[in-house]
């Protein structure tokens, strides 16, 4: 309820050259008094004026909301105005521009007469249709509900010529409260502080004598304690901002029940499985059959290919294709030739359809490994990641056709996931074949192998990816080895001393395995930086880091001016974490690798994937 405030000693003021013309047709013409005026928007419904007039304090200044300063004064408002512990919201200043109006319409007495006819008129003369208990006295019936908004209405309809209205001054500035009112401390049962209020804060000498308080310590239980001065510190509320989405509508089905429906159409293009690690049984077709043809050829291909094993990753299969297909055509026929789990040992391979790998250990061969990869590193360039990752598909599809294979020599980004039969380094290989199996499969991570095996294989291939795109990788054939190399002696004997049948995760961690190469990185911070080009042999053209901490290749050692440049792309430790013990859970939060497909809610699986790779794993 707005309350207005004015200046004193300030009379109308009447322009004598305002232009009278003849407007008679027209709306009347109000001049507009240079009052001051100040509106103050109470945030309660004032039913009691005196009451709402107290909950500015017992004594307020309005005046001081009249004077022109350069900081406008705010308003406290108590809503409990007789507890003097409360806390006040307080007022936001804001200039308007507004025009407050007086309104005078007749009494309604409450007699009545048929409209349009002259008959005199009938019923009680003490009338009210507010809440008001005053009835025939002299009020303003807009305060306080005494009449209500229609009602004030209607008594202008019905007396169109009988009601006048002045227009008494322009509001240039209102006192609004749009702040969230903090959390309040009720007083009124706990005895201490009730004792506090009642004999300190009334400032009086003789309640002051009066105080007591309780001798000793206490230490029952519902301790009283003085509330802090604020709860919270929030003081604006959140402007959420609630829409609909537009891509989904409500619908009924056939029992009339109302859905949410999804009408972005990606299920038009879902045609093949993606479940869950422990979902039983496993899909013996595709969904459904797709609306548009694929090529023959294609499908030729990848049938031969489910003969010789039925188990791929995407990467692999795309690596043995022959032919320029689509993007489209390859999603599709992926979906056409095998599912996927959404988690576990193979996660997101495709899967002959009718082929369950879990009850056989013979398929632990075609379990998958997971790792972070290069992303686009934000500041370096204004380039979305997608782009990135299909300018990396193209070059692999024209260069390196082995791409899904680890040598651990080097690696390509084209792909996140590898498989255990696509594993060819000799170290790495034979921490798998000499491992000892599990009775039962592991359907939430490490498939047929013990936990300590497989943390690992993931560990070893971590640290080896780290070394290698730092240029650190050491050879066997080494003598002597290499300071700040990595060498397989070195992984050897950090991993010893591990088991490897355990239920139990390693705890594993990168820091001891790169310590080799972390060393000699600290011996070189010391160092200026390069400023000319290194000679062969030397430790930049040897790949080794620079005194910045970027970990370079030697074609990114010198830029084009003969200063010693970071790679662009370089990569940090943790972009090599794999899909550790405990990232896939149920699977529900697995990423897929390329072409994957995910359940919207509704036993319905969607398009999982847009391009080839994937920036990241979890």
């Amino acid at each position: 309820m707005p309350i207005m405030m004015e200046a004193e000693d300030e009379s109308y003021y009447v322009d004598d050259e305002v232009d009278d013309a003849d407007d008679s047709a027209g709306a009347p013409i109000f001049e507009v008094p240079p009052r001051k005026i100040v509106a103050i928007e109470h945030p309660c419904v004032i039913l009691n004026l005196d009451k709402g007039l107290a909950t500015f304090g017992p004594d307020p200044d309005f005046q001081k909301l009249l004077m022109d300063t350069a900081e406008p004064s705010s308003v406290p408002l108590w809503f409990r105005p007789e507890n003097p512990t409360s806390k006040p919201i307080v007022s936001h200043h804001a200039v308007t521009n507004n025009i407050l109006l007086k309104i005078t319409v007749p009494k309604r007495t409450g007699r009545k007469r048929k409209r349009g006819s002259n008959e005199p008129f009938t019923g009680n003369v003490d009338f009210t249709d507010g809440t008001s208990p005053i009835s025939g006295t002299e009020r303003i019936s807009s305060q306080g509900r005494q009449d209500l908004p229609k009602s004030i209405l209607r008594k202008m309809q019905d007396n169109p010529e009988d009601y006048q209205v002045e227009a008494v001054g322009n509001i240039h500035a209102t006192h609004r409260y749009r702040g969230l009112a903090d959390f309040q401390f009720a007083n009124t049962n706990p005895s201490f502080l009730t004792n506090i209020a009642e004999h300190m804060l009334p400032m009086k000498v003789s309640k002051l004598r009066r105080i007591k308080f309780t001798p000793g310590v206490a230490t029952g239980p519902g301790q009283e304690i003085i509330p802090p001065p604020h709860f919270t510190d929030r003081v604006i509320g959140f402007n959420y901002n609630y829409e609909q989405n537009p891509n989904t509508k409500v619908e009924g089905d056939e029992g009339g029940k109302q859905q949410l429906i999804n009408i972005q159409g990606r299920k038009k293009h879902s045609y093949g499985h993606f479940i869950n690690n422990n979902q039983y049984p496993v899909p013996e077709k595709p969904r459904r059959e797709p609306a548009m043809r694929v090529p023959e050829g294609l499908m030729n291909q990848l049938h031969k290919l489910m003969d010789e094993r039925s188990i791929w990753t995407r990467r692999a299969i795309l690596n043995r294709i022959t032919g320029d297909f689509s993007d489209s055509v390859l999603r599709i026929a992926l979906q056409l030739i095998g599912y996927q789990f959404r988690g576990g040992p193979w996660r997101d391979a495709f899967i002959k359809y009718g082929v369950d790998p879990r009850p056989d250990p013979s398929f632990r061969i075609y379990q998958t490994l997971a790792f972070k990869l290069e992303r686009n590193i934000v500041g370096t360039k204004k380039i979305p990641w997608e782009v990135v990752r299909k300018g990396q598909t193209k070059r692999r599809s024209r260069e390196n056709s082995n791409s899904h294979l680890w040598n651990g020599e080097d690696y390509s980004t084209d792909g996140k996931f590898w498989q255990v039969c696509d594993i060819t380094d000799p170290f790495v290989r034979g921490i798998i074949d000499r491992a000892p199996l599990r009775d039962t499969c592991d359907l939430k991570d490490s498939g047929w192998y013990h936990k300590g095996t497989w943390s690992k294989v993931k560990m070893v291939m971590k640290v080896k990816m780290v070394a290698i795109k730092r240029g650190r990788m050491g050879s066997d054939g080494d003598r002597p080895q290499k300071p700040g190399f990595l060498y397989n002696s070195f992984l050897e004997d950090r991993i010893r001393p591990f088991p490897d049948i355990t239920d139990k995760p390693l705890g594993l961690t990168l820091e001891p395995f790169l310590r080799p190469m972390e060393e000699v990185d600290t011996r070189l911070y010391k160092r200026r930086p390069p400023t000319q080009k290194q000679k062969p042999g030397s430790a930049a053209a040897d790949g080794v880091s620079t005194p910045g901490g970027d970990d370079l290749e030697p074609d990114d050692m010198v830029g084009e001016n003969g200063t010693a440049t970071p790679m662009e792309n370089s990569w940090d430790v943790e972009d090599l974490e794999g899909d550790d013990d405990d990232d896939d859970d149920d699977g529900d939060d697995a990423e897929e690798e390329e072409y994957g497909y995910y359940d919207n809610g509704d036993g319905e699986e969607e398009d999982g994937g847009e391009d080839y790779g994937e920036v990241d794993v979890e």
